[in-house]
């Protein structure tokens, strides 16, 4: 997700929080359906979400319904520009509240992200040579890794590397780090991320393969390139993270096999699978609430049916519980902004905490996974 998203998404939550405290408390909900978490845990996977501590302080329903429905907690605070925004040591204290928060109600922390071009820090691009570079970002991850080594689960070292169409051959993305370092940043961030902490697991984080289109298709195969030339070069990674984010007027280019056999792919290299950022953009489907309802439910579906269906899948991770705190909502993202002007309704639950079909959805699909083995690292 993009940080003007991110930006976007603060401005809105804070115009919402005072009639966010006027609305009753989930926990006090007598019709609250099964969680989410529960129902995952019973099949041997992990299930989550995205989670802003800064909204619970005026939204306590949203924090009941976090508290109740989420396994796993992706803190919003992590990204190297928030945690060190000027040469210095890094500023762990927000994020060590979203841990201990996240501890407290028995759940799996999960860090987003070390190594982002979109938030590298702003001094970082005036660093004066490449060993300058790799040394601050060796640093970096360094210092994070092992201030939360043995309560962070699993780790994005990398995120959104890739660029189909943008000219290089290599398909790498143009950012700071390729720059200043050059395309070996990715083995450096991984290699420095097991140094400093043995047993998370390693994650490759990325967006954009989930749909038979022709860069779509080409990503994928550029992806198991990135992933066998790790594995040549013996660069340790332990999982691959597909954010997922589905779209109503994509899903006619949803081909269930080919998406099984991509799944497949990552999975005979030793890989596991983290569905990372799930959300569905609702652009493109009617107007009518019920009718609207029922396509996101039936994309959430038909997507998760697939993706469960392979053990390789360990982890179900929503970006965001409620419509109140998307990214889909409060953007200004062309591809995801409605025509019509309405709200978007892209999460299993609505403004008001209700669970809608998508909750349902997400539910069946979860009932309906071959039970894993259980794993040390599930998240």
């Amino acid at each position: 997700m993009s940080i003007a998203s991110m930006i976007s998404r603060r401005g809105f939550l804070a115009a919402a929080s005072a009639a966010a405290m006027c609305r009753p408390s989930w926990a006090a909900s007598a019709a609250a359906p099964q969680a989410l978490r529960d129902i995952a845990a019973a099949r041997g996977i992990a299930y989550g979400s995205y989670l802003d501590y800064w909204d619970f302080h005026s939204q306590p329903d949203y924090e009941a319904l976090a508290a109740r429905e989420c396994g796993v907690m992706v803190s919003a605070r992590m990204d190297w520009d928030h945690l060190q925004p000027a040469p210095g040591p890094h500023r762990f204290d927000e994020v060590d509240i979203d841990e201990g928060w996240a501890r407290g109600h028995s759940m799996k922390f999960r860090g987003h992200a070390l190594v982002w071009g979109e938030r590298a820090p702003g001094w970082y691009a005036a660093l004066p040579s490449r060993a300058a570079a790799v040394d601050a970002m060796e640093k970096h991850i360094d210092a994070t890794c092992r201030h939360f080594a043995g309560r962070m689960r699993s780790w994005d070292v990398v995120n959104e590397a890739i660029l189909v169409g943008g000219g290089r051959p290599d398909k790498l993305r143009p950012q700071v780090f390729l720059d200043k370092i050059g395309p070996d940043y990715l083995d450096i961030a991984f290699r420095a991320a097991r140094a400093s902490d043995s047993h998370a697991q390693l994650v490759y984080n990325d967006f954009g393969v989930e749909f038979d289109l022709p860069d779509q298709l080409e990503k994928r195969q550029v992806l198991i390139d990135l992933i066998d030339g790790f594995r040549k070069r013996g660069v340790p990674i332990d999982a691959v993270g597909l954010q997922s984010h589905l779209s109503i007027a994509q899903m006619a280019h949803f081909n269930e096999t080919g998406f099984s056999r991509f799944l497949d792919a990552l999975a005979s290299r030793g890989l596991a699978v983290m569905l990372t950022e799930l959300d569905c953009i609702d652009k493109g489907a009617p107007a009518d609430i019920a009718t609207r309802d029922a396509a996101v439910a039936e994309a959430y579906k038909r997507y998760l049916d697939v993706a469960l269906a392979s053990r390789a899948v360990t982890t179900v991770i929503n970006w965001g519980l409620s419509d109140r705190s998307s990214w889909i909502v409060s953007g200004d993202d062309p591809l995801a902004k409605r025509d019509d002007g309405q709200r978007p309704r892209p999460l299993p639950f609505d403004t008001e905490l209700h669970a809608k079909p998508a909750y349902r959805a997400i539910a069946d699909a979860l009932h309906g996974a071959p039970l894993r083995v259980a794993s040390a690292h599930p998240a």
